[in-house]
């Protein structure tokens, strides 16, 4: 007892050490400490503002050490301290910020070095602070006089992108001091030919900094920020973006974004950036033709929904591909499968997440595949690859195989390949005569055809005669019975096109195909319906939702094509045979 009294004591004791361990390094990455100045453009004599903010969880903080200027004087060794506590999702956060106040001295390029602080007995330092300290005169003097009050201009990441390659737009708007921004407004209708655009979710409201541009002071607010992926090679221009805002002279305190007050006069001001170009590069070529189009980093795997089924019941092959990138206009992966193996109906859902600065999110592609026989399937080992821009080459993954099992269905019906014995043995022996019995007229089967055979002509000239006048004179009835042929030759257009090496109109005569077919059937009208549309006069007819969904991704498919990479005709033809089975189903239905 003893002996397992002690240990027990040596094992408590070893858990609080790890408990303070676990404990101090959890407050330690708690914590977060920065620096930062009001400008890092400086005139010579102007006084900024050097702040340190603490901010996360902790008990005891001491005030900064601050490091030895050079290009710049400390004007008070005392700083003025705010303090603020936040409690989000049951975690309490306590910021401090420390600010001081420094003097530009001497014109040329400086670096703040970082300070220290000590919080709960660790010491932290903020990052080093590049400035720039320059003459006001001079300045003034090399700065054009006919300088704009505020204006509006366009950056991008990237100016010598690759096809494909996501790049981050923003939507500057800079402004002299003495001007307030009370509010903007997007013009409607900008467009970026060559490419695909999404614009990107900022829920904080813009926030003013300072810059000098050839010489004079301004403020600068991102006010929108886009992702464009460029889907052709070559120079690239970026149109003008637009916008009103509403100004007001004369200086307010605070966010100038926010001031609505002030002696000035408010107006509104149409702004236009300038057209922006960019010069795209082609991706390399791939070494195999295993490249899925994707331009950035993604994770990419591959599963089934089941290692073991039956003859005729479904596997689900889903393929994921997540990360950050060009996720819409990723292709779907082209697998080898076993002989016995059936694919049907393909499907693709792609999930976009517009925070953080980026698009980012998932697609994924699901194939559904029947084992027409029972035995051991192998889905083979498959490599698939994306292009990186930041490093400038393929990065390949290899899928590894997939193994199930198909059992016999006992369910289905089986057809015996042996010969049934036919019950009836021949007559053998003397043969032995017998008189005819006699046959009456009305008992004979040609009688009755003969007198029917007239009536049934007459009947079925009948039902013609009616039918071609229900066509000529019920416009609606006639859509209906001509939709299937009418989206039948579409489809076969939309196959010879694509054949033709014209992908993008073959697409366009299959959503042709998919939306004539729907407002025949339903008898809506013939033109001015979104995608939208047509997918909600479906769910009105109470069609099954499997059904709606293909028909929704086929339209998106569509809708898409402009703004994409050339697909290849195999790709086209999976979508043509999906439309052919959704549209088979559709007429059952409708």
């Amino acid at each position: 007892m003893r002996r397992i009294g002690k240990r027990f004591g040596i094992f408590l004791f070893g858990l609080c050490l790890l408990g303070a361990i676990f404990d101090s390094a959890h407050a330690q990455s708690s914590v977060s400490v920065s620096a930062s100045v009001s400008q890092t453009t400086i005139y010579h004599g102007e006084r900024v503002k050097f702040s340190v903010k603490i901010s996360g969880n902790f008990n005891d903080v001491s005030r900064p050490q601050l490091p030895e200027f050079e290009g710049v004087r400390l004007l008070s060794n005392t700083p003025s301290t705010s303090r603020s506590y936040s409690y989000v999702n049951g975690q309490s956060s306590t910021s401090y910020t420390y600010t001081y106040y420094l003097t530009a001295q001497n014109k040329g390029a400086y670096q703040i070095p970082s300070a220290s602080i000590t919080i709960d007995g660790n010491t932290y330092q903020t990052d080093p602070i590049d400035i720039e300290i320059i003459d006001r005169n001079k300045a003034a003097e090399s700065g054009s006089s006919g300088q704009p009050e505020i204006f509006l201009k366009m950056e991008v990441s990237d100016q010598k992108p690759v096809t494909g390659q996501q790049i981050i737009a923003d939507v500057i708007l800079f402004f002299k001091d003495g001007l307030e921004v009370s509010s903007y407004q997007p013009v409607p209708g900008w467009k970026a030919e060559g490419f695909w655009k999404e614009e990107l979710k900022n829920a904080s409201r813009p926030q003013a900094s300072s810059t000098v541009i050839d010489g004079v002071r301004y403020r600068k607010a991102r006010l929108l920020q886009f992702s464009l992926f460029p889907t052709k090679a070559g120079e690239l221009e970026i149109s003008p973006y637009e916008i009103i805002v509403s100004v007001q002279s004369g200086r307010g305190s605070g966010n100038p974004f926010s001031s609505f007050f002030g002696s000035g006069n408010r107006r509104k001001v149409e702004l236009s950036s300038d057209p922006l170009k960019l010069t795209v590069k082609s991706v390399p070529d791939a070494d195999d033709s295993n490249y899925l189009g994707a331009v950035g980093f993604f994770n990419i795997s591959r599963f089934i929904n089941t290692n073991s089924t039956k003859v005729g019941e479904t596997v689900e092959l889903t393929t994921r591909i997540e990360g950050t990138g060009n996720i819409p206009l990723i292709t779907k992966p082209e697998y080898q499968l076993p002989d016995g193996l059936e694919v049907y109906e393909p499907q693709q859902n792609s999930t976009l997440d517009r925070k953080d600065h980026k698009i980012s999110g998932r697609k994924t592609f699901t194939d559904v595949v029947i084992a027409r026989s029972p035995g051991s399937y192998t889905i083979p080992a498959h490599k698939v690859s994306y292009f990186n821009p930041s490093q400038n080459k393929y990065i390949t993954t290899t899928l590894s195989e997939i193994n199930f099992e198909v059992a016999a269905n006992p369910d289905a019906a089986v057809a015996s390949n042996s010969q049934q014995e036919f019950p009836v043995r021949p007559v053998t022996g003397l043969a032995s005569w017998i008189t005819p019995t006699s046959v009456t007229l009305v008992s004979s089967w040609w009688f009755w055809v003969g007198g029917l055979f007239p009536l049934i002509i007459f009947g079925v000239g009948y039902w013609q005669k009616s039918y071609i006048e229900k066509m000529n004179t019920d416009q609606a009835f006639a859509r209906s019975q001509q939709a299937t042929e009418k989206a039948h030759d579409r489809l076969q257009e939309a196959i010879s096109r694509s054949k033709n090496g014209n992908i993008k109109e073959a697409y366009n005569m299959l959503q042709k195909a998919l939306t004539g077919f729907i407002s025949d059937r339903l008898n809506l009208p013939q033109a001015g319906l979104s995608n939208a549309d047509y997918v909600d006069a479906l769910a009105d007819n109470n069609v099954d939702q499997n059904l709606i969904k293909n028909v929704r991704m086929l339209l998106d498919k569509c809708a898409s094509i402009s703004y994409a990479p050339d697909s290849s005709h195999a790709y086209l033809k999976s979508h043509v045979g999906l439309a052919e089975s959704t549209l088979e189903k559709l007429k059952k239905v409708l």
